[in-house]
């Protein structure tokens, strides 16, 4: 698809008026950057007849010996041989070159041209430069007593001095000092229009100089000029839904160059999509904390939305805490709930607050998040808080509360969640065991394979942990190690030996859940992103968590091929999800063909089993099958083929693994919410639509010149039908194409003051090189070439 900026619609051309005037006089007036604004001799002022508005006379045939010099001198100018086509080069006789630009009549400005208001006459005169290859600006003016404007000056871009801003002495001399390494464009271009005042009729033409002292852009070089670059409200739609993505205003820019086809067809830089990006940065500015919560105070006043939100501020009035979840969030806690991990990780906001999610596991064995929260602080005070508030939006607690070694987080769950049981990652603690026990132990890999057994393994119990890790200990000679030492002491908090009681400790063990969920919002979030864009991006996230989950409850509904002869296999299939399924599947499999039975017998409330199980090297496991057991493992399961047992018993199954658990087991009922979109969504999926209908169109035209000429054309006339509106939006200020992504802040006045830069755990500091290490200790010597006391040489 290749997208065109809009060129000046003829009709519009067509109605500009030419009238007879009387030319007269004009007083000479000083520009911005001190030009004669006079000193123009095509420069002929207008007088409006005081008796009718058609009324007119002779121009004033009183030509100033200037004039008859200058007429003299451009009779000895010579056209040159190597003339373009869209300028005419001329060489005078003091080799002073100029040129002239050549386009179509209907473009080109004549004396006598009249506009309804002045905004009219300088978007006929850009159009004039789109056209010629030069940018236009608005220049100075010159006002009555009363503040009415009597005469203004609109000129090509190149025009002015370049050193206008620069300081001079009391001679007239520029003053040297520091300066930025910068570059100016201004030469003195004297090309221009002078309007002025109609009365009635508005503003009128009174004076044109067409000549450039500068050569005018051609080619691709035309795509550069300010009236060819244009940040589209589609193209802002596009870099705001980027940044959604965490994609940055460069990449969307090579995005668009793909999708249209060349730079040239983008009509705009990488620059203008920088600074529209920066741009909304700097609207949000102070009120980013006051708009975050104006969206959450909406959302939460909806019926249908059952939006939660808590926040609190520190002594100084600024956001020290945030906490939400929504309505699809409160439904899957309800259900997925029982067991949940968090953990802090960094670098998602430019105020380095502390992101927060919290995460279980869903029925397809997918992280699905509750609720999140935002901390300043990584202290007792702020998890307090935070602990509270989640506790208060749930109605409960989780029984199972899976985190790092945090002594802050360890004493507000201990404190206020009292009730749950809480576990430490054993991901985290892993993670660590290189730099504890050092690099050379790290890198043996029987050592780690022998820990691994010991700390790894679910089916043993805490006498034959505890034999295994002393014995490793003792083969490697680590009895000295501090580290190890108090992780032995601590093992009942993170080993799964000590835990296999707890409900659903089996199936999500102490695998770094949380760090898997850091891992996927950090794809979205950037360290340099407001609140407002934090928000954005989060939202964006959760959409894509959750339509994951959609697809997941589709392909669910579908029976997975059976891959065994076995009516049990068959009835879970029926009852679980495609991945649970997939997952029992193979414990089934191994509990019928990989256990043997060693001895049965059965009494008056159970049977009684021993299986030596040979994937586990011939452990052997003893089994009671009562029917107040709620879990399965593959020694459940050959218990169950030794009983003749054809389907899993009801009582084994748990609700959150089965088929369609959220609608059917949650306390909402239903996550859909009925509230109705609003006028913004609503347009965006209006805008989504007709892209779609448009590439459906270019798939069906294909190579075919006919079918894209009548896309052409059809898209010719909705342009020209569409232009006046387009160019006012177009001309829409900065603050109002800001706040078409972001809430506008209600008063000037900040309500909230946005959170301090952050200074948490960590921050600041990294693991250095042994390579960084050793030139740190370095000695400093004298370097031959520098002369310096330094750490390098010549």
């Amino acid at each position: 698809m290749h997208l065109h900026l809009l060129s000046i619609d003829e009709s519009y051309v067509n109605c500009i008026e030419k009238g007879p005037h009387v030319p007269t006089k004009i007083c000479t007036s000083m520009g911005a950057d001190g030009e004669d604004m006079a000193g123009d001799n095509n420069v002929i002022p207008h007088i409006e007849s005081s008796e009718s508005e058609d009324s007119s006379s002779a121009p004033d045939e009183n030509p100033s010996s200037d004039s008859d010099s200058s007429d003299s001198e451009q009779n000895d100018q010579v056209p040159l041989a190597d003339n373009s086509s869209e300028a005419t080069l001329v060489l005078s006789p003091n080799r002073t070159k100029t040129w002239t630009p050549k386009c179509d009549d209907k473009y080109k400005p004549q004396l006598n041209m009249h506009f309804p208001t002045l905004e009219d006459a300088y978007l006929y005169y850009k159009e004039y430069g789109r056209q010629c290859g030069f940018d236009v600006r608005k220049f100075t003016k010159k006002t009555d007593r009363l503040g009415n404007i009597l005469a203004k000056y609109m000129l090509c871009s190149r025009g002015g001095d370049p050193y206008a801003n620069k300081l001079r002495d009391r001679s007239g001399n520029y003053i040297e000092g520091p300066s930025r390494r910068t570059s100016s464009q201004r030469c003195n271009c004297r090309a221009r229009i002078t309007l002025k005042q109609a009365a009635v009729r508005g503003f009128v033409i009174m004076g044109f100089e067409e000549e450039h002292n500068h050569p005018l852009a051609t080619g691709r070089s035309k795509m550069f000029l300010r009236c060819n670059r244009n940040v589209s409200v589609a193209y802002q739609d596009f870099i705001v839904d980027c940044g959604r993505a965490n994609i940055g205003p460069t990449r969307a820019h090579s995005l668009v160059k793909e999708m249209t086809g060349s730079y040239e067809d983008v009509g705009a830089t990488i620059a203008d999509f920088k600074n529209f990006s920066r741009d909304v940065k700097v609207r949000i500015g102070d009120h980013d904390t006051d708009q975050l919560l104006s969206k959450f105070k909406t959302r939460m006043a909806s019926p249908d939305d059952a939006f939660y939100y808590d926040y609190r501020l520190d002594n100084k009035g600024r956001l020290s805490g945030l906490f939400w979840t929504d309505a699809i969030g409160r439904a899957n806690y309800d259900v997925y709930g029982d067991i949940i991990s968090f953990d802090p990780t960094f670098r998602t906001n430019r105020y380095h607050m502390v992101f927060v999610p919290f995460t279980g596991v869903d029925n397809h064995w997918k992280n699905v998040t509750f609720a999140a929260g935002l901390l300043a602080k990584e202290n007792y005070k702020n998890f307090k808080w935070l602990l509270r508030s989640f506790k208060k939006a749930m109605g409960r607690a989780p029984t199972t509360v899976i985190t790092d070694q945090c002594k802050a987080i360890k004493k507000a769950i201990s404190k206020w969640w009292s009730s749950s049981t809480h576990r430490l990652c054993m991901w985290h603690i892993m993670t660590k065991l290189p730099a504890k026990i050092g690099p050379k132990i790290a890198s043996n890999k029987k050592f780690v394979s022998k820990l691994k057994e010991a700390v790894y393994s679910d089916h043993l119990t805490p006498v034959q942990f505890e034999e295994r890790w002393e014995a490793v200990i003792a083969e490697f000679n680590l009895e000295s190690n501090q580290w190890l030492s108090e992780m032995f002491g601590i093992r009942d908090q993170w080993i799964p030996a000590y835990f296999s009681d707890i409900e659903m400790a089996g199936l999500l063990k102490t695998t770094s859940r949380s760090e898997s969920s850091n891992f996927f919002f950090q794809h979205y979030h950037d360290s340099g992103d407001t609140l407002v864009e934090f928000w954005s991006s989060f939202e964006s996230a959760m959409d894509r968590q959750r339509m994951r989950n959609a697809d997941d409850e589709k392909k669910s509904q579908k029976i997975p091929l059976t891959d065994i002869s076995l009516a049990i296999e068959s009835d879970a299939a029926n009852l679980y999800t495609m991945e649970l399924f997939y997952l029992v599947r193979e414990e089934i499999k191994s509990g019928c063909y990989h256990t043997i039975v060693e001895s049965m017998f059965r009494d008056d409330d159970c049977s009684h089993f021993k299986f030596k199980d040979v994937l586990l090297n011939d452990q052997v496991f003893e089994l009671q099958v009562l029917l107040q057991a709620r879990l399965l493992c593959r020694h459940s399961f050959a218990a169950l083929h030794q009983c003749s047992v054809k389907t899993i018993p009801r009582q084994f199954l748990k609700a959150r693994w089965k088929k369609n658990a959220l609608q059917e087991h949650s306390f909402l009922g239903s996550t859909h919410v009925d509230a109705e979109c609003s006028s913004k969504e609503r347009s965006k999926l209006k805008r989504t639509r007709a892209w779609f209908e448009f590439k459906n169109l270019m798939n069906i035209s294909g190579d075919d010149e006919e079918k894209m000429d009548i896309i052409l054309s059809n898209l010719k006339q909705i342009n020209t039908s569409f232009l006046e509106t387009t160019r006012a939006q177009t001309d829409y200020g900065l603050a109002h194409r800001a706040d078409r992504f972001i809430t506008p802040a209600e008063s000037d006045r900040v309500m909230i003051q946005n959170p301090d830069i952050s200074r948490n755990k960590g921050c600041g500091s990294r693991i250095k090189s042994s390579r960084e290490i050793s030139q740190q200790d370095r000695k400093k010597r004298k370097c031959s070439n520098c002369g310096k006391l330094v750490r390098h040489n010549a």
